[in-house]
């Protein structure tokens, strides 16, 4: 995470993949064809009609949600893949810490007492997604290691 996105084809492995691998696409600047310029805005879905992009959902810094034809837009600057700890634009960060975290507390209510891997996998990407301090300011997550925990290891 935390890397540019090149393309529409970037954008859109990562929203189809956001359960999987978290995050989310924040653009510096959406410009569209009518001047308007939207900065901090998060994507949030990308259509296709057959092989070919044909729309584009973000929403700005205000909470106003857009679904723009790709044609319209101008520019999209500094898009990149980031945590949605990371996220600048405050809505959308509240409401994905939102809807991850209750993803996160029904994900360790359902496996209680069980650690499979791909439990620990799954909530592992959810705390470190959200932040690990409010994620374990709501659910026990005993499995991940603390800083105590944590050593380096030199070998040679």
């Amino acid at each position: 995470m935390g890397y540019q996105i090149n393309g529409y084809t970037d954008m859109y492995t990562v929203i189809a993949n956001e359960r999987k691998i978290g995050g989310a696409i924040e653009a510096g600047t959406i410009r569209l064809r009518t001047g308007e310029v939207f900065a901090n805005a998060v994507l949030t879905r990308m259509e296709m009609s057959g092989t070919n992009f044909c729309s584009i959902g973000f929403v700005t810094e205000e909470g106003k949600r857009y679904i723009v034809h790709v044609d319209d837009v101008s520019m999209i600057a500094d898009a990149r893949h980031v945590p949605v700890c990371e996220l600048t634009n405050e809505y959308m960060r509240a409401e994905k810490t939102a809807e991850r975290l209750k993803r996160l507390k029904r994900l360790c209510e359902l496996n209680e007492g069980s650690c499979t891997p791909t439990f620990q996998e799954e909530a592992t990407q959810l705390a470190y997604d959200i932040g690990l301090e409010l994620a374990r300011a709501h659910v026990t997550l005993s499995f991940l290691p603390t800083n105590d925990n944590a050593r380096v290891v030199r070998i040679a």
